[in-house]
């Protein structure tokens, strides 16, 4: 079995960790990531209806399938040609996203009105998913670091609609420095993205334990201070596109045990990991969620929901 992880590019760190967490599926999940995903769009509610949209698409020769749990969400299940060169898209009336990438502004659920603060926002999926769901009401304080991706957020953004979003150009490591109390905060975080192996096929063999153990620090740190300037009762949905439990579970169970917050029940997904590499973790890690390639059919994600108490 982990001979045949080497074989398929993993260094023999990653496929030891995988066999060790999965056993026998640690194969399937591995083989599921040599192939490519199916291409998800959203409807941008902003812009159009569901039934509309959906319509037009059908005329064209599109035909796809919801997404379990996301309203809005659909997964392409014929294609007859880019759906990306359509005038819908140009348009701005769907977003073509990974169907895990919809979940956390679901799980999140903001509301028309309120002060939403996206950690990492680039290049704006998420960002204008939360704008629909607000209905372009509130505000939403959208960070990145690096320019060039905040010029594409802009771009995507304009496109879809979105005039409730404020782009700031910097680390939201520094979001306590705005003096704003936030209703709920998604945090989309920096991490290895060893659950993207599908479109980057180079993270088998390059990513490390200092890797894993680097992006662990700067998870907590993001996560540390988006719960300081979470209101009473707010929500923030803390998620990652990585298979490692260091940057999921540890980090999740890190946040119960150092501050006041509870986790919330997601309803998709299978539970995450509460005895990864024989760790007992907080049965409560139980209510955040994994998603894996060779059962959902979508990248290694994982998202949890905590409540400020």
């Amino acid at each position: 079995m982990i001979e045949r992880l080497f074989s398929l590019g993993y260094s023999r760190t990653f496929a030891e960790r995988y066999y060790e967490l999965w056993g026998e599926r640690a194969l399937r999940i591995a083989e599921a990531m040599e192939k490519p995903l199916p291409r998800c769009f959203r409807v941008n509610t902003l812009r159009t209806k569901i039934q509309e949209l959906t319509r037009l698409l059908n005329r064209k020769g599109f035909q796809f399938k919801r997404i379990p749990g996301i309203r809005e969400g659909f997964c392409l299940t014929r294609e007859p040609f880019s759906i990306t060169s359509t005038p819908e898209y140009l348009s701005g009336l769907l977003y073509v996203q990974e169907a895990s990438s919809m979940f956390p502004a679901v799980a999140l659920d903001p509301k028309p009105g309120e002060t939403v603060a996206d950690m990492a926002a680039a290049p704006g999926g998420k960002t204008s998913h939360l704008a629909q769901l607000m209905e372009n009401r509130g505000i939403i304080y959208a960070f990145d670091v690096k320019e060039e991706r905040l010029r594409e957020t802009r771009l995507n953004l304009s496109r879809l609609g979105v005039i409730n979003a404020v782009l700031i150009h910097g680390s939201s490591l520094h979001i306590d420095e705005l003096g704003v109390e936030f209703d709920r905060i998604l945090l989309d975080a920096p991490c290895t993205g060893s659950g993207t192996i599908h479109k980057n096929p180079e993270r088998k063999a390059s990513r490390t334990m200092d890797d894993v153990k680097f992006c662990q620090g700067l998870q907590m740190r993001l996560l540390e201070k988006g719960l300081s300037v979470l209101k009473r009762g707010g929500v923030l949905v803390y998620s990652t596109c990585s298979l490692e439990p260091e940057e999921n579970e540890f980090v999740i169970q890190w946040a119960l045990e150092g501050f006041d917050v509870e986790l919330l029940p997601l309803r998709y997904g299978e539970p995450a990991l509460v005895n990864p590499f024989g760790i007992a973790l907080s049965e409560e890690i139980a209510k955040a969620r994994r998603f894996y390639p060779d059962r959902h059919g979508t990248s290694g994600f994982f998202i949890a929901k905590l409540r400020k108490l």
